[in-house]
């Protein structure tokens, strides 16, 4: 099994690897505060139907590279890609403080451009209690794994939004724990996010009804004033 330092290494190059390979280290297992986002390109699937296979590894490439930048840059770590979703890990296990740089770090990556054609991203913010463990094989690799409510809930709402330059939160968490963080422009001022609430049916939480109240930052690519 490879690595996660193996498969950053691969895309990104030796040197992001050396130089955050002190930040990935497995420290003991447990419990910690911790935050998953999921950062999806939009309309992917659209895309393929007309590209072929060098064409997807040119885009995902440059996509891959971007956002394990962009993760390296605030403090997050690259746990794992799905096709074309990174899924990362911002915790408590190696940041005193695991919320304060999520919401910069998904603005940079919602509001890039990916690949010459130039697609667009979402990112799905999810927080909450984070396990984590080495697994036996995992041990002579120095990787580690982790588990959570996060994990599932971050799926579960990407599953129900919209595929546009978004980044989505559950209501409550961004209220505690993201909020204070935001910096928004003042009067007079040119600003590129726009914020919304919104009620969405996201199935698999065990709500009543499926609906769950949603903070949303908006990208605005000419921004407004």
């Amino acid at each position: 099994m490879r690595s996660r330092r193996q498969n950053i290494s691969s895309y990104y190059g030796q040197g992001l690897v050396e130089a955050t390979a002190q930040h990935y280290e497995f420290r003991g297992a447990g419990l910690f505060d911790g935050v998953v986002v999921r950062v999806d390109l939009n309309g992917y699937s659209d895309w393929t139907r007309y590209h072929g296979i060098s064409d997807r590894v040119e885009l995902l490439s440059d996509f891959f590279t971007k956002v394990v930048a962009y993760l390296d840059k605030y403090g997050g770590i690259y746990f794992r890609d799905e096709g074309d979703c990174i899924v990362s890990l911002f915790s408590s296990y190696f940041e005193l403080d695991p919320y304060a740089q999520v919401e910069n770090f998904c603005k940079e990556v919602v509001s890039d451009y990916y690949g010459v054609d130039g697609l667009t991203a979402k990112a799905i913010v999810a927080a909450g209690e984070i396990a984590i463990y080495q697994k036996v094989h995992e041990v002579d690799t120095g990787d580690w794994s982790a588990e959570g409510e996060p994990f599932v809930r971050a799926v579960r709402l990407e599953q129900a939004v919209e595929s546009k330059q978004h980044i989505y939160y559950f209501a409550d968490e961004y209220k505690n724990l993201f909020s204070q963080y935001t910096i928004c422009a003042a009067a007079g001022e040119k600003y590129c996010w726009e914020f919304d609430h919104k009620s969405e049916q996201v199935q698999g939480l065990g709500l009543p009804g499926g609906w769950v109240e949603l903070a949303i930052e908006k990208y605005i690519p000419r921004g407004k004033i």
